[in-house]
């Protein structure tokens, strides 16, 4: 005879679903693998009485001990007030040490909890149904694009996610920078005048009439291509003027990531511009950046960003691998220059390019705003502008560059 389960006339994907929900309102973090795990583990275990779908449901939801109490409080609300409580005695178990966590890709469409949604240019519109809405499914795809996974970080820079960058130490940034190497995967795409042979898609002629050759002329066969993608370059200048001392070791830590995984071009500038793309190669990462440390010789001293940016935009060399390019410029926006002088520079730049990201970790400050000369100069011809201050922040950078 068959047991009977919990929930019989309920579709467990969609109970899952509510019930994640739930508990990502209630501030644990569930991402979408423990959410299959689940699935899979009832399917392969159904819960016969509320005390294994408990055990059943923690093990696959909670990775971290400090989250039970939470885990608790949301679980007697789900199934208390239906007269299924939990035995005392088989709950309260001896907690055994957490599991390390494993290292995973970041998620995009995440939901910063810190109110750092604002400062990067995001904002929370997340969705969480009611648990009593499991015994049908959500029809509204409005609904569903809103609603906010969080992030799923390594254990080893997870309690550094939401620090900012100017109070970690270089080993701490060390850590994030090989991290960021690790995880760096997607990169924007852009379409290619040549094309490719597809299922479907415009015909073909070319194809069409070499297949006709061999029905007597008459197209029988008609063949389709698509346009060919290829990686949109992406272009990195980065500020390593005094004022952004602070922030140097990250961004060159990003500017390295970028030239390993996506075969970027990187610049540095202060008082002059320099090509620092050929130094970040190295197969030590430690090595690449204190090297370029010590031979930057304007390092943190003025800061001339339009003659830099001027320099970048007018170079018959240079230029080229600006054209049609994704730009991302890290600075605070503190310029010697004149601002007409930038914005001359900016407007050069953003016809030569295909978008412009600015990064500006003062962004990230309490009553901010772009009053200073530079920065306001520049803003009318950026294109999307992020805090970049902390490693929850720089994702919504990757994540913006990936969309190309």
């Amino acid at each position: 005879m068959v047991e009977q389960t919990l929930f019989r006339s309920v579709d467990v994907g969609v109970f899952v679903a509510a019930l994640t929900d739930r508990l990502r309102g209630a501030g644990i973090a569930v991402g979408l693998s423990s959410s299959r795990r689940l699935a899979e583990s009832l399917a392969v275990c159904p819960a016969t009485d509320p005390t294994t779908m408990y055990w059943v449901t923690r093990a696959c939801l909670v990775n971290d001990p400090h989250q039970i109490e939470r885990f608790d409080a949301v679980f007697e609300a789900v199934f208390a007030g239906d007269g299924l409580p939990i035995r005392p005695k088989e709950r309260n178990f001896e907690r055994p040490p957490p599991a390390p966590t494993a290292t995973g890709k970041l998620l995009r469409n995440s939901a910063p909890t810190d109110g750092m949604a604002e400062a990067a240019g995001r904002f929370d519109t997340s969705f969480r149904p009611e648990i009593g809405e499991t015994s049908h499914e959500v029809d509204d795809e409005s609904d569903r694009e809103q609603t906010e996974i969080p992030e799923i970080f390594p254990a080893a820079v997870a309690a550094l996610a939401d620090e900012p960058f100017d109070r970690l130490s270089d080993e701490d940034l060390d850590c994030i920078g090989v991290w960021l190497e690790q995880q760096m995967s997607a990169f924007p795409l852009r379409r290619s005048r040549r094309r490719q042979p597809a299922r479907s898609g415009s015909i073909d002629m070319r194809r069409t009439i070499a297949a006709a050759r061999s029905t007597a002329g008459e197209p029988v066969l008609l063949a389709a291509s698509r346009p060919r993608l290829k990686p949109r370059r992406v272009v990195m200048v980065g500020d390593v003027s005094g004022s952004m001392e602070s922030f140097t070791r990250i961004y060159l830590h990003l500017m390295r990531a970028l030239v390993v995984k996506g075969n970027a071009e990187v610049f540095t500038f202060s008082t002059q511009l320099r090509r620092v793309t050929v130094q970040l190669r190295d197969r030590d990462p430690q090595a690449a950046i204190d090297r370029l440390s010590s031979e930057v010789t304007d390092r943190f001293s003025g800061t001339r960003i339009a003659t830099s940016l001027a320099d970048l935009a007018q170079s018959p060399v240079w230029a080229n691998s600006v054209r049609g390019a994704t730009v991302l410029i890290s600075s605070d926006g503190w310029d010697t220059d004149e601002p007409e002088h930038l914005a001359r520079a900016m407007r050069r730049l953003a016809r030569l390019s295909y978008r412009i990201v600015w990064v500006n970790p003062r962004s990230a400050a309490d009553g901010f705003a772009p009053s200073a000369g530079g920065m306001a100069a520049a803003l009318p011809w950026v294109d999307a502008f992020f805090s970049g201050h902390s490693l929850r922040s720089i994702q919504h950078v990757i994540e913006e560059i990936a969309l190309g």
